[in-house]
Order: C-alpha cells, then structure tokens, then sequence
C-alpha cells in the first residue's frame, strides 16, 4: 500500500525546493504552513542557495513568528548535529546559529516598521517615531 499524500503535495515540494523565487505561503491554520516554511529555510541555508542574513520570512501574528522561529532553530540544531562535522551542510548550519539574529522571522508589522526605521526620511517619518498597541491604537483609529 502507498503511503498517502495530501493532494497539495506538488505545492508543498514546491515551497522547499524552488530556491529560485520567492514564496507567499498562505493556507489555513493546521494546514502545515511552518512545517513547509521551516523546511524551506532550512534547505535554503544547507543548500547554499541562501544565507541567513538574506532570510525574511512574515507572518501575521507574534504567536506564529515565535514558534516559526523557534522550530527553525531546532531544525538548523538538528540538521547540525546529524551532519559529518567537516562537511559544507554543517559548516553553513553552524554559521547560521551563530548569526541567526541576523535574519527576520517576525509580523508584517515588525517587519514594516523595521523598514521605516531603515529609511524614515525617505518614508516621511520622524525616525525616532514609536508603534502602537492596543488600547493607544484603537483611540488614535477614532480620531
């Protein structure tokens, strides 16, 4: 008996292996988004078809960017320490936990304003200006 396969297997190979492009992964949740997105970076990083400061993978919720970038994390850990130690996979995992802070794993929000913050007078901010949460958030909304 073959083992079964979900019937967006062609479109989740995809998302690993087409380093060529960027990709807009978007499905419901508990679909396997992060598993693929994990996989993804993972096999960009191994491959050598990115390095970790060119990473940026957005998400909508903190909760999401949190556990995305935790289970990246793992799996660079893993793929790491499974690894022959002298081989080219290992030395690009090694390099990329050494310097993972250097990627952006985070909210379309952070990353929006990590891009003002880049550039805010070409934006047309004050570039010490500060984001909004919550309750100041929704009064200056009414206003």
């Amino acid at each position: 008996m073959a083992d079964w396969c979900p019937p967006d297997q062609e479109a989740r190979d995809r998302i690993v292996a087409a380093h060529d492009r960027n990709m807009l992964v978007e499905a419901g949740a508990g679909s396997g988004k992060t598993t693929a997105m994990v996989r993804r970076l993972v096999a960009l990083i191994l491959t050598g078809a990115g390095t970790i400061d060119q990473i940026v993978a957005v998400t909508f919720t903190r909760k999401a960017a949190a556990e995305l970038r935790e289970r990246f994390q793992e799996e660079l850990e893993n793929k790491f320490r499974a690894a022959d130690p002298t081989s080219i996979e290992a030395q690009r995992a090694r390099l990329a936990l050494d310097n993972l802070d250097s990627c952006f794993l985070g909210t379309i929000h952070a990353f929006c304003a990590r891009l003002l913050r880049e550039r805010p007078l070409e934006a047309g901010v004050p570039p010490d200006f500060t984001e909004v949460y919550g309750a100041e958030e929704e009064l200056l909304r009414r206003e």
